[in-house]
């Protein structure tokens, strides 16, 4: 997911740092370097690659992390996040105006880390192209992200926390994949294969070249199609087989 990019982490307590650490490898990123105070994070960025930092604004030292973000801009051309604790309307403002790519607010998830890491670096990438007078590429597609027993999905900008164990059927859509759930029927820009080769076959039966469905969701089965919830989903010959196997029928 994170595909080796490189974190600089500064921050001066011990457990958001742990936290930060665990984080940062589940989800596949690399820590290019850790520091407590500005002149550490400064040899770090002049003696080591890095792509993204990680700034709390209140770490040790004279010099806190807003000052920090300003040397980085100046002399370092990588996007930034801001970490705190504290959001009260002068520290957000001082933040602000260092023109920060993200901005995180303890305590955090690992999504919550994931999600602005790739937000800043695309934010980024769109700057830099846009001030070298260059068209902004298009959106690179991402993948779902499976943490513990949760499918994270993207929308728009946003990513969804959505229990496996509660989707009830997935849909390929032409470009998109429309996945249901007893609560909302979600349209997202991914694969069909991603899902297929994702959710557990224990709960998951392909039934059609189109539909994967929540074996422990089917109320009704029928000698073509079956039914989860208000969605009729159809069998194909090539499956039937294999679905009536999944139900004792054979």
């Amino acid at each position: 997911m994170g595909s080796g990019i490189r974190v600089l982490v500064v921050e001066d307590e011990f457990m958001t740092i742990h936290n930060i650490t665990v984080s940062l490898s589940e989800v596949g990123y690399r820590i290019a370097g850790m520091a407590k105070n500005a002149n550490e994070a400064l040899k770090i960025l002049e003696s080591k690659d890095v792509d993204i930092a990680i700034l709390d604004i209140n770490i040790q030292g004279e010099k806190d992390g807003i000052w920090l973000a300003g040397q980085i801009t100046e002399k370092f051309n990588i996007p930034f996040i801001f970490l705190t604790a504290y959001n009260d309307e002068k520290t957000v403002k001082n933040a602000i105006e260092t023109q920060p790519f993200g901005y995180l607010i303890k305590p955090f998830s690992t999504i919550d880390i994931y999600a602005a890491i790739e937000l800043a670096l695309k934010n980024f990438e769109q700057s830099n192209r846009s001030k070298r007078g260059l068209t902004p590429k298009p959106e690179v597609k991402s993948s779902p992200i499976q943490i513990d027993d949760h499918l994270f999905l993207k929308e728009s900008h946003l990513y969804s926390r959505i229990k496996i164990k509660e989707i009830l059927f997935v849909k390929a859509d032409s470009r998109y994949v429309e996945l249901g759930t007893a609560t909302k029927k979600y349209h997202l820009r991914y694969t069909f294969l991603e899902f297929l080769e994702m959710l557990p076959q224990e709960y998951f039966i392909q039934t059609h070249r189109s539909y994967i469905v929540n074996i422990n969701e089917v109320k009704h089965l029928g000698a073509n199609f079956l039914r989860i919830g208000d969605a009729e989903i159809p069998i194909s010959n090539k499956r039937k087989e294999e679905v009536l196997k999944v139900f004792k029928f054979l």
